[in-house]
């Protein structure tokens, strides 16, 4: 009976160490992709300016 508990009570550490790392693993990933997207949106703006002239991009429809 001994045997039982100690074998589950290892199985449950077990899986919260790999959930834990798992996490964090996550959390390093989202880090990485909001880096890049906020880079690539930087970029995009710097390299796009607004039209001055013609009838396409100067307007916004703020009712939509």
């Amino acid at each position: 009976m001994d045997l039982a508990l100690a074998q589950t009570i290892l199985s449950s550490r077990t899986a919260d160490a790999y959930q834990d790392a798992q996490v964090s693993m996550l959390r390093k990933t989202m880090d990485t992709q909001k880096e890049a997207a906020g880079r690539l949106i930087d970029g995009m703006s710097a390299t796009m300016p607004l039209a001055t002239e013609g009838s396409l991009g100067r307007n916004i429809n703020t009712y939509a």
